[in-house]
C-alpha cells in the first residue's frame, strides 16, 4: 500500500471494518479486536494512527515489538488461531504505520482469552 492510499483510507475514519490504534501494548485487547473482526466480515486495524485520525506513526523499535505482539495474539490468544496479515507503510522518515488485516473467519465463533 502506498502512503497516499493509506492516508485516503484513514480519512474515512473508524467504522465496523476499520479501527485506529496509536500504539499497542496489550496483547489481550488486540486479540479481542481480531476475534471481533473474524466473527464479523473481517477488518483492518491501523496501528500508529490516533482515534482522531492523526498519523504519528511508530518508531522502528516499536514496529518489531508490535509485530511480535500481533503474532503472539493471533496464534495464542485467539481461539481458533487466526491467520492475519500485516503491512508496514512508511508515513515519513523513520515512522511507520502497521496495517493489520484480520480476515473474516471460517471457523466461527472466535474467542479471545
Amino acid at each position: 500500500m502506498k502512503k497516499a492510499d493509506l492516508l485516503a483510507e484513514i480519512a474515512l475514519g473508524e467504522d465496523s471494518t476499520r479501527q485506529f490504534k496509536k500504539d499497542i501494548r496489550n496483547g489481550e485487547s488486540l486479540a479481542s479486536e481480531m476475534a471481533a473482526f473474524a466473527n464479523a466480515e473481517g477488518g483492518t486495524i491501523f496501528i500508529g494512527v490516533g482515534d482522531d485520525g492523526s498519523v504519528p506513526g511508530l518508531e522502528p523499535k516499536d514496529v518489531a515489538r508490535i509485530n511480535q505482539l500481533i503474532s503472539n495474539a493471533a496464534s495464542q490468544l485467539v481461539r481458533s488461531p487466526l491467520a492475519v496479515q500485516t503491512e508496514n507503510v512508511a508515513v515519513r522518515k523513520a515512522r511507520v504505520v502497521i496495517r493489520l488485516m484480520a480476515p473474516k473467519g471460517l471457523d466461527k465463533p472466535y474467542f479471545d482469552k
